[in-house]
Protein backbone atom coordinates (compact mmCIF):
# COMPACT_ATOMS: atom_id res chain seq x y z
CA UNK A 1 0.00 0.00 0.00
CA UNK A 2 1.46 3.28 -0.99
CA UNK A 3 0.54 6.30 1.61
CA UNK A 4 0.35 10.07 0.30
CA UNK A 5 2.38 12.73 2.37
CA UNK A 6 -0.49 12.93 4.64
CA UNK A 7 -0.41 9.10 5.67
CA UNK A 8 -3.19 8.27 3.66
CA UNK A 9 -3.04 5.54 2.22
CA UNK A 10 -4.72 5.54 -1.44
CA UNK A 11 -6.44 1.89 -2.38
CA UNK A 12 -8.94 3.29 -4.42
CA UNK A 13 -9.10 4.57 -8.36
CA UNK A 14 -11.77 6.21 -10.11
CA UNK A 15 -11.91 6.05 -13.51
CA UNK A 16 -13.39 8.62 -15.73
CA UNK A 17 -14.56 6.27 -19.35
CA UNK A 18 -15.98 8.64 -21.39
CA UNK A 19 -16.57 12.28 -21.43
CA UNK A 20 -20.26 11.61 -23.18
CA UNK A 21 -23.42 11.67 -21.42
CA UNK A 22 -26.89 11.65 -22.11
CA UNK A 23 -27.84 13.90 -20.64
CA UNK A 24 -27.00 18.03 -19.64
CA UNK A 25 -27.17 18.48 -16.07
CA UNK A 26 -26.92 22.03 -14.98
CA UNK A 27 -24.84 21.32 -12.04
CA UNK A 28 -22.31 18.93 -14.63
CA UNK A 29 -22.21 20.99 -18.13
CA UNK A 30 -21.94 24.22 -18.58
CA UNK A 31 -25.22 25.84 -20.53
CA UNK A 32 -23.23 26.60 -23.95
CA UNK A 33 -22.30 23.00 -24.32
CA UNK A 34 -18.81 20.89 -24.55
CA UNK A 35 -16.87 19.92 -27.11
CA UNK A 36 -16.84 16.27 -27.41
CA UNK A 37 -12.91 14.63 -27.21
CA UNK A 38 -11.54 13.14 -30.56
CA UNK A 39 -11.36 9.25 -30.46
CA UNK A 40 -7.57 9.08 -30.41
CA UNK A 41 -7.53 11.09 -27.11
CA UNK A 42 -9.52 8.31 -25.01
CA UNK A 43 -7.78 5.65 -23.36
CA UNK A 44 -8.71 2.30 -25.26
CA UNK A 45 -10.08 -0.40 -22.69
CA UNK A 46 -6.89 -1.97 -23.13
CA UNK A 47 -4.54 1.34 -21.44
CA UNK A 48 -6.90 1.69 -18.82
CA UNK A 49 -6.42 -2.10 -17.26
CA UNK A 50 -2.98 -2.01 -17.79
CA UNK A 51 -3.19 1.53 -15.83
CA UNK A 52 -5.62 -0.65 -13.29
CA UNK A 53 -3.09 -3.93 -13.33
CA UNK A 54 -0.07 -1.01 -12.82
CA UNK A 55 -1.78 0.47 -9.56
CA UNK A 56 -2.57 -2.82 -8.07
CA UNK A 57 1.33 -3.82 -7.48
CA UNK A 58 0.99 -0.91 -5.19
CA UNK A 59 -2.30 -1.28 -3.53
CA UNK A 60 -5.16 0.06 -5.10
CA UNK A 61 -8.02 -2.22 -4.29
CA UNK A 62 -11.14 -0.81 -5.59
CA UNK A 63 -12.40 0.51 -9.03
CA UNK A 64 -15.32 2.77 -9.54
CA UNK A 65 -16.24 3.75 -13.22
CA UNK A 66 -18.20 7.00 -14.61
CA UNK A 67 -17.72 9.08 -17.07
CA UNK A 68 -19.34 10.93 -18.46
CA UNK A 69 -21.99 8.18 -18.89
CA UNK A 70 -20.24 5.13 -19.01
CA UNK A 71 -22.99 2.73 -20.39
CA UNK A 72 -22.79 5.07 -23.29
CA UNK A 73 -19.30 3.66 -24.12
CA UNK A 74 -19.21 0.56 -26.23
CA UNK A 75 -17.81 -2.56 -24.35
CA UNK A 76 -18.39 -0.87 -20.89
CA UNK A 77 -19.38 -4.40 -19.50
CA UNK A 78 -16.54 -6.51 -21.18
CA UNK A 79 -14.51 -3.56 -19.50
CA UNK A 80 -15.96 -4.57 -15.81
CA UNK A 81 -15.53 -8.25 -16.75
CA UNK A 82 -11.83 -7.72 -17.09
CA UNK A 83 -11.43 -5.42 -14.19
CA UNK A 84 -13.21 -7.45 -11.93
CA UNK A 85 -11.29 -10.71 -13.20
CA UNK A 86 -7.90 -8.53 -11.58
CA UNK A 87 -6.33 -10.89 -8.82
CA UNK A 88 -5.49 -7.83 -6.93
CA UNK A 89 -8.40 -5.82 -6.83
CA UNK A 90 -10.95 -6.95 -4.32
CA UNK A 91 -14.04 -4.60 -6.05
CA UNK A 92 -15.67 -2.69 -8.93
CA UNK A 93 -18.62 -0.52 -9.04
CA UNK A 94 -20.36 1.54 -11.43
CA UNK A 95 -21.57 4.94 -11.24
CA UNK A 96 -24.41 6.02 -13.56
CA UNK A 97 -27.33 8.19 -14.51
CA UNK A 98 -29.69 4.60 -14.93
CA UNK A 99 -31.42 5.87 -18.65
CA UNK A 100 -29.52 2.50 -19.82
CA UNK A 101 -29.48 0.28 -16.99
CA UNK A 102 -32.63 -1.46 -17.81
CA UNK A 103 -30.74 -2.21 -21.32
CA UNK A 104 -27.79 -2.98 -20.00
CA UNK A 105 -28.77 -4.83 -16.19
CA UNK A 106 -28.33 -8.69 -17.46
CA UNK A 107 -25.30 -8.04 -19.26
CA UNK A 108 -23.56 -5.79 -16.21
CA UNK A 109 -24.71 -9.14 -13.74
CA UNK A 110 -23.03 -11.27 -16.12
CA UNK A 111 -19.95 -9.39 -16.10
CA UNK A 112 -19.75 -9.77 -12.09
CA UNK A 113 -20.93 -6.37 -11.35
CA UNK A 114 -22.58 -6.56 -8.11
CA UNK A 115 -22.91 -2.63 -7.05
CA UNK A 116 -24.17 0.21 -9.02
CA UNK A 117 -24.92 4.02 -7.58
CA UNK A 118 -27.36 5.68 -10.13
CA UNK A 119 -27.91 9.27 -10.11
CA UNK A 120 -31.01 10.83 -9.64
CA UNK A 121 -32.22 14.28 -9.04
CA UNK A 122 -35.81 14.61 -8.69
CA UNK A 123 -38.75 12.48 -8.95
CA UNK A 124 -40.92 15.25 -10.81
CA UNK A 125 -40.75 14.36 -14.56
CA UNK A 126 -40.89 18.16 -15.66
CA UNK A 127 -38.46 19.04 -13.18
CA UNK A 128 -35.98 16.20 -14.65
CA UNK A 129 -35.82 17.69 -18.14
CA UNK A 130 -35.05 21.09 -16.05
CA UNK A 131 -32.01 20.02 -13.89
CA UNK A 132 -31.02 17.11 -16.60
CA UNK A 133 -31.71 19.34 -19.45
CA UNK A 134 -32.58 15.87 -22.00
CA UNK A 135 -33.57 12.97 -21.45
CA UNK A 136 -36.84 11.37 -19.38
CA UNK A 137 -37.29 10.77 -15.61
CA UNK A 138 -39.34 7.51 -16.16
CA UNK A 139 -36.80 5.53 -17.72
CA UNK A 140 -34.04 6.10 -14.85
CA UNK A 141 -37.11 4.74 -12.83
CA UNK A 142 -37.25 1.61 -14.98
CA UNK A 143 -33.33 1.44 -14.70
CA UNK A 144 -33.39 1.50 -11.22
CA UNK A 145 -36.35 -1.25 -11.45
CA UNK A 146 -34.15 -3.26 -13.63
CA UNK A 147 -31.13 -3.29 -11.03
CA UNK A 148 -33.24 -4.06 -7.92
CA UNK A 149 -34.69 -6.95 -10.07
CA UNK A 150 -31.56 -8.17 -10.97
CA UNK A 151 -30.33 -8.25 -7.48
CA UNK A 152 -27.91 -4.97 -7.31
CA UNK A 153 -26.47 -3.36 -4.45
CA UNK A 154 -28.14 0.32 -5.44
CA UNK A 155 -27.31 3.67 -4.14
CA UNK A 156 -28.94 6.65 -4.73
CA UNK A 157 -27.66 9.77 -5.66
CA UNK A 158 -29.25 13.36 -4.82
CA UNK A 159 -27.24 16.53 -5.70
CA UNK A 160 -28.84 19.00 -3.57
CA UNK A 161 -30.20 22.75 -4.69
CA UNK A 162 -32.22 24.95 -2.60
CA UNK A 163 -35.40 26.09 -4.46
CA UNK A 164 -35.10 23.41 -7.18
CA UNK A 165 -35.65 20.09 -5.15
CA UNK A 166 -34.77 20.81 -1.56
CA UNK A 167 -39.18 20.18 -1.39
CA UNK A 168 -38.38 16.48 -2.47
CA UNK A 169 -36.25 15.62 0.62
CA UNK A 170 -39.32 13.12 2.27
CA UNK A 171 -40.10 12.24 -1.23
CA UNK A 172 -37.15 10.73 -2.20
CA UNK A 173 -36.72 8.80 1.56
CA UNK A 174 -40.47 7.61 0.97
CA UNK A 175 -38.78 6.15 -2.88
CA UNK A 176 -36.12 4.50 -1.48
CA UNK A 177 -37.74 3.17 1.78
CA UNK A 178 -40.25 1.36 -0.32
CA UNK A 179 -37.32 -0.21 -2.42
CA UNK A 180 -34.93 -0.85 0.42
CA UNK A 181 -32.37 1.14 -0.96
CA UNK A 182 -29.77 3.88 0.05
CA UNK A 183 -30.26 7.45 -0.59
CA UNK A 184 -27.26 9.92 -0.47
CA UNK A 185 -27.58 13.86 -0.46
CA UNK A 186 -24.59 15.61 -1.90
CA UNK A 187 -23.74 19.04 -1.49
CA UNK A 188 -23.80 20.91 -4.60
CA UNK A 189 -20.30 21.39 -6.08
CA UNK A 190 -18.74 24.24 -7.68
CA UNK A 191 -17.31 23.29 -10.38
CA UNK A 192 -17.93 24.91 -13.60
CA UNK A 193 -19.66 28.25 -14.37
CA UNK A 194 -23.40 27.73 -14.67
CA UNK A 195 -26.29 29.77 -13.39
CA UNK A 196 -26.76 27.27 -10.51
CA UNK A 197 -23.06 27.88 -9.28
CA UNK A 198 -23.50 30.59 -6.60
CA UNK A 199 -24.56 29.90 -2.93
CA UNK A 200 -28.28 30.91 -3.15
CA UNK A 201 -28.69 27.65 -4.44
CA UNK A 202 -26.68 25.74 -1.91
CA UNK A 203 -28.06 23.81 0.79
CA UNK A 204 -25.68 21.87 3.46
CA UNK A 205 -26.11 18.41 4.20
CA UNK A 206 -26.94 19.74 8.21
CA UNK A 207 -29.87 21.67 6.95
CA UNK A 208 -31.06 18.19 5.17
CA UNK A 209 -30.33 16.21 8.16
CA UNK A 210 -32.83 18.89 10.13
CA UNK A 211 -35.93 18.28 8.12
CA UNK A 212 -35.37 14.51 8.33
CA UNK A 213 -35.46 14.97 11.96
CA UNK A 214 -39.34 14.54 11.81
CA UNK A 215 -38.95 11.22 10.56
CA UNK A 216 -36.82 10.11 13.93
CA UNK A 217 -33.73 10.62 14.97
CA UNK A 218 -30.44 9.84 13.56
CA UNK A 219 -27.79 7.77 14.30
CA UNK A 220 -24.51 7.58 13.17
CA UNK A 221 -23.40 4.27 12.11
CA UNK A 222 -20.83 2.41 9.82
CA UNK A 223 -21.16 -0.26 8.07
CA UNK A 224 -18.11 -1.81 6.08
CA UNK A 225 -20.42 -3.11 3.14
CA UNK A 226 -21.66 0.35 1.99
CA UNK A 227 -18.22 1.42 0.82
CA UNK A 228 -15.17 3.18 2.47
CA UNK A 229 -15.89 6.56 0.63
CA UNK A 230 -16.89 10.16 2.20
CA UNK A 231 -20.20 9.76 2.86
CA UNK A 232 -21.43 9.59 6.03
CA UNK A 233 -24.47 6.96 7.16
CA UNK A 234 -27.15 7.28 9.68
CA UNK A 235 -30.45 5.31 10.87
CA UNK A 236 -33.43 6.73 11.01
CA UNK A 237 -35.88 5.59 14.08
CA UNK A 238 -38.70 4.32 12.21
CA UNK A 239 -37.41 3.93 8.61
CA UNK A 240 -36.48 1.18 6.81
CA UNK A 241 -33.13 1.93 5.49
CA UNK A 242 -30.08 4.37 6.22
CA UNK A 243 -29.57 7.65 4.29
CA UNK A 244 -25.97 8.85 4.10
CA UNK A 245 -24.50 12.49 3.06
CA UNK A 246 -21.56 13.91 1.45
CA UNK A 247 -20.55 16.96 2.60
CA UNK A 248 -18.43 18.43 -0.05
CA UNK A 249 -18.64 21.49 1.27
CA UNK A 250 -19.78 22.37 4.63
CA UNK A 251 -17.41 18.96 6.56
CA UNK A 252 -14.62 18.47 4.41
CA UNK A 253 -13.77 14.43 4.14
CA UNK A 254 -10.17 15.29 2.93
CA UNK A 255 -8.22 13.78 6.02
CA UNK A 256 -9.89 10.00 5.04
CA UNK A 257 -9.45 10.66 1.43
CA UNK A 258 -8.72 7.57 0.06
CA UNK A 259 -8.71 8.17 -3.66
CA UNK A 260 -6.74 9.34 -7.27
CA UNK A 261 -8.66 9.75 -10.70
CA UNK A 262 -8.31 9.22 -14.20
CA UNK A 263 -9.94 10.80 -16.56
CA UNK A 264 -11.15 9.88 -20.16
CA UNK A 265 -7.94 10.88 -21.88
CA UNK A 266 -5.18 9.55 -19.69
CA UNK A 267 -5.38 12.61 -17.00
CA UNK A 268 -4.44 11.44 -12.83
CA UNK A 269 -5.62 13.58 -10.92
CA UNK A 270 -4.87 13.45 -7.56
CA UNK A 271 -7.90 15.63 -6.15
CA UNK A 272 -11.67 16.13 -7.52
CA UNK A 273 -11.16 20.05 -7.00
CA UNK A 274 -7.36 19.91 -8.17
CA UNK A 275 -6.60 21.79 -11.54
CA UNK A 276 -3.13 19.91 -12.18
CA UNK A 277 -3.10 16.22 -13.16
CA UNK A 278 -0.38 13.95 -14.51
CA UNK A 279 -0.15 12.69 -17.88
CA UNK A 280 -0.43 8.97 -18.36
CA UNK A 281 -1.39 8.64 -21.89
CA UNK A 282 2.05 9.45 -23.18
CA UNK A 283 3.90 6.62 -21.02
CA UNK A 284 0.86 4.02 -21.99
CA UNK A 285 1.13 4.72 -25.10
CA UNK A 286 4.96 4.54 -24.94
CA UNK A 287 4.72 1.06 -23.61
CA UNK A 288 6.97 2.53 -20.69
CA UNK A 289 5.50 0.57 -17.26
CA UNK A 290 7.96 2.39 -15.13
CA UNK A 291 7.22 5.79 -16.44
CA UNK A 292 3.55 4.92 -15.46
CA UNK A 293 4.54 3.59 -12.20
CA UNK A 294 6.48 6.88 -11.57
CA UNK A 295 3.45 9.09 -12.71
CA UNK A 296 0.94 7.22 -10.26
CA UNK A 297 3.25 7.55 -7.64
CA UNK A 298 4.12 11.14 -8.34
CA UNK A 299 0.01 11.65 -8.33
CA UNK A 300 -0.27 9.91 -5.06
CA UNK A 301 2.58 11.72 -3.43
CA UNK A 302 1.12 15.00 -4.94
CA UNK A 303 -2.46 14.41 -3.40
CA UNK A 304 -3.35 18.22 -1.25
CA UNK A 305 -3.96 18.70 2.37
CA UNK A 306 -7.61 19.60 1.70
CA UNK A 307 -9.84 20.93 -1.73
CA UNK A 308 -10.09 24.60 -1.97
CA UNK A 309 -13.74 24.55 -3.56
CA UNK A 310 -15.01 27.54 -3.12
CA UNK A 311 -18.38 29.04 -5.19
CA UNK A 312 -16.55 32.58 -5.74
CA UNK A 313 -14.05 30.41 -8.35
CA UNK A 314 -15.71 27.90 -9.81
CA UNK A 315 -13.64 25.32 -11.41
CA UNK A 316 -12.79 25.47 -15.41
CA UNK A 317 -13.50 21.33 -15.83
CA UNK A 318 -15.86 19.57 -15.82
CA UNK A 319 -17.21 17.12 -13.15
CA UNK A 320 -18.58 14.94 -16.70
CA UNK A 321 -14.52 14.89 -17.76
CA UNK A 322 -13.41 13.82 -14.18
CA UNK A 323 -15.46 11.40 -13.22
CA UNK A 324 -17.44 12.79 -10.06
Amino acid sequence: MLADHYNRVIDYLRISITDRCNLRCIYCMPEGGVVRKVVSEILSFEEIIRVVKVCSTIGIRKIKISGGEPLMRKGCCKLLESLIRLPKIQEVSLTTNGLLVRQHSKDLKEAGLRRMNISIDTLDARKFRRIAGQGELADVLDGIDAAIEDGFFVKLNVVMMKGVNDNEIMEFMHFAGERKLIVRFIELMPMVESRLLNKDFYLSCDAVKKRLESLGSLKPIRVKSFGNGPAHYFEIENHPCPVGFISSISCKFCSSCNRIRLTSTGMLMPCLAGSDGFDLRVPLRRNKEEEIMAVVRTTILGKPPAHDFAFSSPRQYLMSQIGG
